[in-house]
């Protein structure tokens, strides 16, 4: 099924109608006679989307939907609320209710379908996006960032100055908004100063439509602008373009002779989820990084460097490029957490790793993979370049005394490398990667044998 569809109506025969025709759609559907019914069922069912009659037998539409929006908070499922006529006091008392849209009956079978895809595909986004960036959050990886009301900057596109001069002028009756002419080209364009608009005002007449879908679809695939809600104002002639509209990428269709308040109150609610989105984003982004990121030193861990590794030898496989491995150990560590601390054998990792890294190419992967131990993966290098930028490192260290708040004189710290590499041959298997940690690994133990602050190869190199 493609969602299922909880319908609110106290007559059967609008319930059997409704239901027949979305089935049809192959839509799951489930009914309710009353609020209360419709209550339970919506916390035993879970729908994705809510059908509200106008009026109801125990209680008022709107006291419904506010019941329901209450009670489950940022998971509630969108509502249509279906009107008896079309008026401007009983549109808004529904928003304001916290209906999602609002159809008058009798209802076009197109548009219903269309409102039903569009608030579907947002709510299954959203809901996505919860799902993970709240696992992020279980894991102590995040917490949610505040979202705060601030000026909003509308992106207004419209076919013509004297159109776009009067929408401007309406919407600048309109509270916290701060309006910005368009032309398409510039719309597609990353702004130079960097103030890409939290959303994008379409006005759409018949004689724009196909202008007005390809806008939208381009406006969606945009890197600036595809997080961004779209919004089309239709013009009087145009209202049978919605379902189009909706289903091109439109996140909401408005009808430009709306009460104003109204058109605020939809503004709001898209920027809002837009906003929230964006939250859920950077948490998840948060989430990821805490989780492949080393919090002593800022590098990466073990969970993404052998992944990064195992992908490497899979890039190595198919161009034939080859790539070094090193493991690199400081030289008794535990001499300094002994005599010194172990807060200063945290600052001696950290400044090892700073140190490391600044040495290394853009392109090379370091990562703490032990207590003292790093490791380095090149793309692209061979042995001769992988052993002078070993023994770079190792020189960058020795000469390079580090200071700890134990210590009145500069710490004179080593390091030893183990390297090996993965070029592949012809008469060889593909290696892997416990296979290249297993040589350099023997590798560095050959350096600690050999008297430390040095590099050796392994004398197997993987091929």
């Amino acid at each position: 099924m493609s969602g299922k569809i909880l319908i609110l109506d106290d007559l059967a025969t609008n319930r059997i109608v409704l239901k027949v025709k979305l089935s049809a759609a192959y839509y799951d559907v489930i009914q309710a006679r009353t609020g209360a019914e419709a209550l339970a069922l919506a916390a035993r069912e879970n729908p994705d989307l809510v059908i509200c009659a106008p009026t109801l037998s125990d209680m008022s539409s709107h006291g419904f939907v506010q019941s329901l929006k209450v009670r489950d908070g940022v998971e509630a499922a969108p509502v249509i609320m279906f009107l008896h006529h079309d008026d401007h006091q009983a549109r808004l008392a529904a928003l304001q209710s916290g209906a999602d849209e609002i159809l008058v009956k009798p209802v076009d079978e197109s548009m219903l379908l269309a409102r039903l895809r569009s608030l579907l595909r947002q709510h299954q986004m959203a809901r996505d996006l919860r799902v993970h960036a709240g696992t992020a959050s279980a894991l102590g990886f995040a917490e949610t960032a505040p979202i705060f009301d601030r000026i909003c900057h509308i992106g207004l596109v419209a076919h013509g100055q004297k159109e776009a001069v009067a929408l401007a002028a309406k919407l600048g009756q309109l509270s916290r908004c701060q309006v910005k002419p368009l032309d398409p080209e510039s719309a597609l364009v990353h702004p130079r100063d960097g103030t890409v608009p939290d959303l994008y005002l379409l006005r759409v007449c018949v004689g724009s439509r196909d202008e007005s879908v390809d806008l939208i679809a381009r406006l969606n695939a945009s890197p600036h602008s595809r997080k961004r809600p779209i919004i089309a104002l239709l013009s009087p002639d145009a209202a049978g373009l919605t379902p189009g509209l909706l289903d091109m990428g439109a996140d909401d269709v408005i009808d430009e002779t709306c009460d104003t308040r109204e058109l605020q109150l939809r503004l709001d609610r898209q920027l809002a989820r837009a906003r929230k989105a964006e939250s859920m984003r950077e948490q998840l982004q948060t989430g990821l990084e805490a989780a492949v990121i080393d919090p002593l030193t800022g590098l990466y861990n073990r969970r993404y460097a052998l992944p990064f590794l195992d992908r490497l030898i899979d890039e190595t496989r198919r161009d034939g490029r080859g790539f070094a491995v090193m493991v690199a150990d400081l030289d008794h560590f535990k001499r300094i957490n002994d005599r010194h601390g172990h807060a200063a054998g945290d600052a001696v990792l950290s400044q090892i790793a700073r140190l490391l890294k600044s040495n290394l190419r853009d392109e090379d992967m370091i990562a703490r993979i032990g207590g003292e131990e790093f490791l380095i993966v090149m793309p692209d290098t061979g042995r001769d370049e992988a052993s002078r930028m070993a023994r770079r490192l190792c020189a960058a260290v020795r000469r390079s005394p580090l200071h700890v708040m134990s210590s009145e004189a500069p710490l004179n710290v080593t390091i030893s490398i183990g390297a090996t590499l993965g070029h592949p041959r012809p008469d060889a298997e593909t290696p892997r990667v416990d296979t290249l940690l297993d040589e350099a690994d023997r590798a560095l133990y050959g350096s600690k044998s050999d008297g430390r602050n040095m590099v050796t190869f392994s004398r197997r190199p993987a091929a």
